[in-house]
C-alpha cells in the first residue's frame, strides 16, 4: 500500500485582514503511531476535521477539532484495546520571526508551519492526539494482565501458577517461622 501524503492547509486562503477568521471543513489524514514499541493506528485512518484560521496581523491562530479511533493492544494483556478521543489543538504560527536580540538568529517556527507558507495538519493533530494519550493504553481499567510465569491472560481467569518466591526476603521468612 502506498505511503499517504499528510494533510496540509495552504495559510494564503485565509484573507489577511486582522480579525478576519475563516472555517473549512476537511478530510484529515492521521498517520500511525507507534508507542512502547508496539503499533497503532487510526480507524478510519482520514476523519472530517474541522480548522478555524483567524489572521492576526503577524501570524494566524488556528484551531483544528475532529474525532478519532485509536486501534492497538493492551500495555498489559495484549488484547485490543482501542480508544475513542475528541481532540481540540489550539496553536499560533508566526508568518514571520524576528531576529532573538542576543544571538542575531532567527527564531524556529512551529514544528507544523511549513516554509511554504502551509500547515502540516497530520503532524499537528498527531501530536494533539499524543498529548490526549494516557500514560498506559489498557482494554479495560482493571486488566490484569498477563501470569508472568506461564503468560495466561488473567482477565480470563486465575492459571493455577503459585506466586514466585522473592529470595530477598528469606531472612524475614526464617525469621517469622522461628517464633
Amino acid at each position: 500500500m502506498p505511503k499517504r501524503k499528510p494533510t496540509t492547509f495552504d495559510l494564503a486562503l485565509v484573507p489577511p485582514r486582522a480579525g478576519a477568521a475563516r472555517t473549512f471543513d476537511l478530510e484529515l489524514y492521521l498517520p500511525p503511531l507507534r508507542l512502547a514499541g508496539r503499533d497503532y493506528g487510526f480507524v478510519p485512518e482520514v476523519v472530517p476535521a474541522r480548522l478555524t484560521v483567524t489572521y492576526a496581523g503577524e501570524g494566524f491562530a488556528a484551531q483544528l477539532r475532529f474525532s478519532c479511533r485509536l486501534e492497538g493492544v493492551c500495555w498489559r494483556c495484549l488484547e485490543r484495546a482501542d480508544l475513542d478521543l475528541d481532540v481540540k489543538a489550539e496553536d499560533y504560527f508566526e508568518t514571520k520571526l524576528p531576529p532573538v536580540a542576543e544571538t542575531g538568529e532567527e527564531e524556529e517556527p512551529s514544528l507544523w508551519f511549513m516554509e511554504d507558507g502551509s500547515l502540516n495538519l497530520s503532524e499537528w493533530a498527531r501530536s494533539a492526539i499524543a498529548e490526549l494519550l494516557p500514560p498506559q493504553i489498557l482494554c479495560r481499567e482493571d486488566c490484569k494482565g498477563l501470569c508472568p510465569q506461564c503468560g495466561v491472560n488473567l482477565n480470563a481467569g486465575e492459571c493455577g501458577c503459585k506466586p514466585p518466591i522473592d529470595e530477598r526476603w528469606g531472612k524475614l521468612r526464617q525469621w517469622k517461622a522461628a517464633d
